[in-house]
């Protein structure tokens, strides 16, 4: 009698809240019961998870893992589809390293150590794929503030000091813009942190009713922030703001000057190296860093963090290191076949993708909906009495930035949409083109091409070390391996 095969089941929804509304484990489960049975495997255990997709990972995915690891007669996972069981890359690599066997049910594929090679290009391709959509749907809804933010509008909460009257209009708190005018005055006088807060506390200023002694770290957090000269800060850019300044720019430089006994300087200069931030030490696991010599020879070296390490005392000219990374440009290779498994993967793909987008549309329209009503609301509360103006302002504001926040996230959907049907041609292009292409880039554009092909770059001595991310890795000497082992199609 033929030995059953045995495997744990893994479902995930990405959120409680679809959890809720039934995006269903429940559904998920029902169908890879149904596949065990027809396909004769006997279930042994069964791993579900609702939560949101952080990139702290995942109790049950890591659990699932760890059982598996130490199981000596199970190495079958059950799942939906590629994106119930991958959450993020680090995910696939883990699943992946682990020589497990996966059966995608809805995508009637099974993924196993021995598959061959364009199994398992078209499938690290669907990853790849889901990863970037992620990775640009997070990109445009930031592109999206930042448009608001440069045209001088504050995102989210306002500085203390200051009072939203609607989603577009920022006024001085009158109430509190003195304590904030204050604080800088007295800090620069060239008192420290603690006096300031106390001498604050001495006139009468008081910060908060329910927390009249302002701690060090929000005054330190407060004495920083530009904004309060009118001007706008948003992720380390600075843009005219349409609010009115509570100080001026002259006294906001005196209190940076004063924040030099403070504080360590904020800026250091930075230069363009080719290989900045690509590889650590093989030896000790620290990053290899780069310095100039004489004047315009750049070197490479170990940062000798952790402690002693033979590697720090080697000292490597970037031409030397260049031509390595040269090669493994050269090593990666497109032929026909590979075009045809590409748009293969592209198509199985692209409905997954489909699938995500108008289940997530749905999703922020119905919130954008309940907002609606609920402002509605509001303002009959309001018109009956029954809540003050205060009260009325407070949730109203809040609620309307929410309803931004869903345009912006509508518009980077369809932004993201856009980008996800050109990353497939982008991969083609890369591969045809990829070694002519990085010879002509500069530095900066060199370290992104190599980025984007390759990972874990170590230096031991005088060599350097990398692996290919996915899905490049399968392309690496593929037609070499097969003129040299007729019928092999395997990883090589």
């Amino acid at each position: 009698m033929e030995q059953r095969k045995k495997a744990v089941i893994y479902a995930r929804v990405s959120s409680e809240e679809q959890k809720k509304e039934g995006f269903s484990i429940e559904a998920q489960l029902d169908l890879l019961h149904d596949y065990a049975s027809k396909n004769h495997i006997d279930i042994v255990e069964e791993f579900t998870e609702a939560e949101t997709a952080k990139q702290t990972g995942r109790h049950k995915f890591a659990e699932m893992l760890k059982f598996l690891k130490k199981s000596k007669d199970v190495n079958i996972i059950l799942v939906e589809k590629t994106d119930r069981l991958y959450r993020n890359f680090r995910d696939y690599v883990d699943v992946d390293d682990s020589k497990f066997e996966i059966h995608l049910v809805k995508e009637n594929e099974i993924i196993t150590p021995d598959s061959p090679s364009h199994a398992k290009l078209v499938h690290g391709l669907k990853v790849l794929l889901a990863k970037n959509f992620i990775d640009n749907l997070r990109e445009e809804t930031q592109k999206g503030r930042l448009k608001k933010a440069s045209n001088g509008l504050f995102i989210g909460q306002v500085p203390y000091g200051y009072k939203k009257l609607n989603k577009n209009t920022t006024v001085i708190d009158e109430e509190k813009a003195p304590f904030v005018r204050r604080a800088f005055e007295l800090y620069a006088e060239y008192l420290s942190l603690e006096k300031v807060r106390w001498q604050l506390k001495d006139e009468g200023y008081i910060y908060q009713p329910s927390n009249p002694i302002v701690s060090k770290g929000q005054l330190g957090k407060m004495l920083k922030n530009i904004n309060y000269t009118g001007a706008l800060m948003f992720r380390d850019k600075i843009y005219m703001g349409q609010h009115e300044p509570i100080i001026s720019d002259e006294l906001f430089e005196k209190a940076q000057k004063s924040a030099k006994k403070d504080n360590k300087p904020l800026y250091r200069e930075n230069h363009d190296f080719a290989l900045a931030g690509m590889m650590t030490c093989a030896k000790c696991g620290c990053a290899i860093t780069a310095e100039i010599k004489k004047g315009r020879y750049i070197y490479y070296h170990c940062t000798g963090g952790k402690g002693k390490c033979e590697q720090k005392k080697i000292y490597i000219n970037e031409e030397q290191l260049l031509p390595q990374f040269d090669e493994a440009v050269k090593a990666v290779s497109l032929a026909q076949k590979h075009i045809e498994y590409i748009k293969q993967g592209l198509k199985e793909s692209l409905k997954d993708k489909q699938e995500f987008t108008e289940e997530f549309r749905k999703k922020l329209q119905a919130e954008y909906k309940k907002i609606e009503l609920r402002l509605e609301r509001l303002l009959v509360f309001y018109c009956d009495g029954e809540i003050s103006a205060e009260i009325y302002q407070e949730k109203s504001q809040r609620w309307n930035h929410d309803l931004e926040e869903i345009n912006i996230k509508l518009e980077a959907l369809r932004v993201a949409s856009k980008k996800y049907y050109d990353e497939g041609v982008k991969i083609i292009e890369t591969l045809k083109y990829a070694y002519s292409l990085y010879l002509q880039q500069p530095p900066a554009e060199k370290r992104k091409m190599l980025n984007y092909l390759l990972s874990n770059c170590t230096l031991e001595g005088r060599k350097v070390s990398y692996n290919y991310n996915l899905p490049f890795s399968y392309f690496v000497n593929f037609d070499s391996c097969n003129e040299k082992y007729p019928g092999c199609d395997s990883n090589a």
